[in-house]
């Protein structure tokens, strides 16, 4: 979960500079977040070492492409193709990411009963860099908001309760600063507290984004670049 939020940065920038924001991108955008919903198997696992749950195996990935897919010829005006096939890259390649750099075992044959694969590379990071590291998550989701407006407000595309949909993002913006305030001060302060509390303000990020991200996909019908 630590690194997600890099792996959006990257893409942000690799598709400003060699594409535009459209609906397959934006299904990529929402494919890298997919995975870390399933923060709250972590505290399933009976092993420490293991990273993430389900939904970073490849063969739940394809299943719900496969499923998608099918949907998507039968209600075309609920699911888009691109947005569908973008999902598929996303979710893939942050699995892919989390195998190179993660440090830990992923569960990449999920159900299979094989055993979980292991990270390629185990990055020697201290407990204290993780902890910033994963602050910097909600700065990062903050600025996601942040393209979301810029977006609307460029875009010509006629989108109902415009106005509120820029105040909550601009709601959402102010709580990701406030998340990220509040745990680096408790880091500063040196307060112990449940890991559990950053688990849930993490989570609670994604999943408002990805509600963001899926409520104006809509905007996504022309080649808008974003970035600028």
């Amino acid at each position: 979960m630590i690194y997600t939020g890099f792996y959006i940065i990257s893409s942000l920038f690799v598709i400003h500079k060699f594409s535009t924001f459209s609906k397959i991108n934006l299904g990529i955008i929402v494919g890298l977040m997919l995975p870390d919903l399933d923060i709250l198997f972590k505290y399933l696992n009976k092993s420490e070492n293991l990273h993430g749950g389900p939904l970073h195996s490849i063969i739940l990935a394809l299943s719900i492409f496969i499923f998608l897919l099918i949907i998507s010829e039968i209600k075309k005006i609920y699911f888009n193709k691109k947005i569908v096939n973008g999902l598929f890259i996303g979710i893939v390649s942050h699995i892919f990411f989390d195998i190179l750099i993660s440090g830990q075992k992923i569960l990449f044959y999920w159900p299979l009963p094989i055993n979980p694969v292991d990270s390629l590379f185990n990055l020697k990071i201290s407990s204290n860099t993780l902890y910033i590291l994963s602050c910097l998550q909600f700065l990062i989701y903050r600025y996601i908001g942040h393209k979301l407006i810029v977006l609307l407000i460029d875009s010509n595309f006629p989108i109902l309760n415009q106005g509120k949909a820029i105040n909550l993002i601009s709601n959402f913006m102010k709580i990701q600063f406030l998340f990220f305030s509040l745990f680096l001060l408790l880091f500063v302060l040196k307060i112990k507290y449940s890991s559990l509390l950053i688990d849930f303000s993490m989570l609670c990020s994604i999943i408002f984004s990805l509600y963001c991200l899926y409520t104006l996909k809509d905007i996504f019908n022309k080649e808008v670049i974003i970035g600028q």
